[in-house]
């Protein structure tokens, strides 16, 4: 989950570009993502036994680490381990641990146990019996009576077809910009840009985007997939509203990660390959740690999930004067 600062980049970029800025960058030296030839195994989950669900490599990963799997892919198949030992039931809140980096190129195994008295089953994930995640998910056996959640969206974001994507971005750069931009689009998700600290479209500190599972993928998913898709969705970009908050005061930060993700899902009745707006705003920043809260709206504006995270930001250590 160290994608944050590249997405401090891209944004500023995008606000560059917007601006018609003359800056120009060289080619750097850094790990991209390399798109992939399908997602099939992202959303296709192995039943081992009645406990435990496997999946096979390889994974997205994250923008710096090559070989560190994207965090919101190990969110949405530790859900997706629960629906398919327990297609009856319906989840509704998710509390996630990242423990360890996962490895894009090593098979994810998830063993869940249920709770006797409750409704509520843990869930821990391995790679080579190493463990990398775990959590708890609350579940209902009814799913028309999900909690909804009092956040509106803001009236000012227009839809999807008013922002141009990062692929036609990219076709406006040259240098670095493009580079970027061009490596950011090679991920299985359609990303729409609307705003950021950096560049606001009103006076609250939030990053919204528009995102949606690109339509060449549309054969990785299955109808019922809605759930898994925002929960992928729900990860991506979710620290770069503290990133710019601490660009904003002038403080470098070298790097940065997820800690613990958690999910209240308000709507299950979800289309797989939908657009979903994602608002994100930073409740707590404070000695490196930061609290975010983010809100996953469908076209229809309705608020279909709330995100809590809690992460943490690494300032860069200050070059000492060498005269």
């Amino acid at each position: 989950q160290c994608e944050s600062i590249l997405y401090l980049v891209v944004f500023t970029l995008i606000g560059r570009v917007l601006t018609r800025s003359s800056i120009q960058y060289s080619q750097p030296a850094m790990s991209m993502f390399t798109a992939p030839a399908t997602i099939n195994n992202y959303f296709h989950m192995i039943q081992v036994d009645d406990s435990n669900v496997k999946s096979e490599p390889p994974y997205i990963s994250g923008a710096f680490v090559a070989d560190r799997t994207f965090g919101g892919l190990s969110v949405s198949q530790a859900v997706n381990s629960f629906i398919t030992l327990n297609p009856g039931l319906t989840p509704h809140t998710i509390n996630y641990k990242f423990v360890a980096p996962a490895k894009t190129s090593i098979p994810l195994e998830f063993k869940l146990s249920h709770f006797d008295d409750g409704k509520m089953a843990s869930i821990f994930a391995y790679q080579n019996e190493k463990p990398v995640g775990m959590g708890h998910i609350r579940y209902t056996n009814d799913p028309d009576n999900l909690d909804s959640s009092p956040f509106l969206c803001p009236e000012y974001i227009g839809a999807p077809d008013e922002y141009v994507n990062t692929a036609e971005l990219a076709k406006t750069m040259e240098g670095r910009p493009k580079f970027i931009m061009e490596g950011l689009s090679k991920f299985p998700l359609e990303i729409r840009p609307v705003e950021s600290p950096l560049y606001p479209s009103s006076d609250v500190d939030r990053t919204s985007m528009w995102l949606r599972i690109k339509p060449e993928h549309q054969d990785a998913l299955k109808p019922n997939d809605g759930l898994l898709a925002a929960l992928f969705i729900s990860d991506f970009t979710i620290l770069q509203v503290a990133s710019e908050i601490y660009q904003k005061a002038k403080v470098k930060i070298s790097s940065g990660a997820s800690l613990h993700h958690s999910v209240w899902i308000h709507d299950t009745n979800l289309e797989p390959l939908a657009w979903y707006l994602t608002v994100v705003e930073c409740e707590v920043i404070s000695f490196g740690r930061v609290r975010l809260e983010s809100y996953i709206f469908n076209e229809s504006r309705k608020c279909v999930m709330t995100v809590v995270q809690e992460g943490y930001m690494q300032r860069a250590k200050e070059e000492k004067n060498k005269l």
